[in-house]
């Protein structure tokens, strides 16, 4: 549907609101014409009156903000869209629409604050007994170390390459793959694999704060040792991770599929998909991570 705007350029809103509550690939069609199309100007002012407070750039945050439209978000208990089944009005649709945007962006505006001080931390992981005291270079250790190993343990193969890829993207992002790329190679469609994305990202901030705020996650015996070995030698941590996401091809389903998709793109490029330039090895400190790993869970 997006793919014929003249097609549908005329429908009127109350047909998009049918399509959304009766057709699921066709409602999800809808929506996102409705963002990328006939909304892009209004949500782009709205945008604009709060990017200087925001880390992404308006694509992503259209993207995101479609995926909050159909999974809700944190304290949610219904996906916002699904309150249209009650709809009395729908030529009032596209307003609603404009109006949760400008919502979503204030309460994400809130959310990147709290990040933005993401050092700042509850005193159980503090010999400083008083509240809000920074998080120290080992405690930031020991939240990624087990943070990293307790994802590896709990997700499933699909996830778990997801997850390796979004870590060594945002410390190597120039040699990444395409998203919708891999979504292919994957066997998934552009929006499960956005919604995979989303959800694990969650589940990833959720597990992050329970570690800081002294929670000792369960680790069998493999991963206890994983974490420990990414807690002694951080400094090797790209090359770790890089070992790590070759092991989790080899146990997907569609392994083929991604290993020729790395191909391709090394024919194309001249450059392996994640492989570091061996006389330039990516090297990070634990504060430049943290910041940066707090950035990627923001949902």
């Amino acid at each position: 549907m997006k793919d014929h705007p003249d097609k549908i350029a005329a429908i009127p809103t109350p047909k998009f609101v049918d399509l959304i509550l009766h057709d699921a690939k066709q409602g999800d069609e809808a929506v996102y014409y409705l963002l990328h199309h006939r909304l892009d100007r209004q949500l782009h002012e709205i945008y604009s009156s709060y990017h200087y407070h925001l880390l992404d750039d308006f694509e992503d945050i259209v993207a995101d903000f479609f995926l909050y439209l159909r999974e809700g978000g944190k304290g949610l208990t219904h996906f916002p869209y699904q309150s249209l089944q009650s709809i009395k009005n729908k030529e009032s649709f596209e307003v609603w629409l404009l109006k949760t945007f400008r919502n979503y962006l204030s309460n994400r505006t809130k959310e990147e604050e709290k990040f933005a001080f993401a050092d700042i931390a509850i005193d159980y992981l503090s010999d400083d007994p008083s509240p809000m005291s920074p998080l120290t270079d080992e405690q930031k250790l020991h939240v990624v170390a087990h943070l990293i190993a307790y994802a590896l343990q709990i997700f499933y193969p699909r996830s778990r390459f997801i997850f390796l890829r979004s870590l060594l993207t945002m410390l190597n992002k120039q040699k990444a793959l395409p998203n919708g790329d891999v979504a292919v190679a994957l066997g998934m469609t552009d929006i499960s694999y956005r919604v995979t994305v989303h959800r694990m990202k969650y589940n990833l901030a959720q597990f992050r704060n329970r570690l800081i705020q002294g929670e000792q996650l369960h680790l069998d015996d493999e991963h206890q040792e994983m974490a420990q070995h990414i807690y002694d030698g951080f400094v090797h941590l790209y090359p770790t991770l890089l070992m790590y996401y070759a092991q989790t091809i080899d146990t997907l389903k569609c392994a083929d599929a991604i290993k020729l998709l790395r191909q391709q793109h090394y024919e194309a490029t001249g450059v392996m998909a994640h492989e570091p330039d061996s006389d330039y090895p990516v090297r990070t400190t634990i504060n430049a991570f943290w910041n940066k790993l707090n950035c990627l869970l923001i949902v």
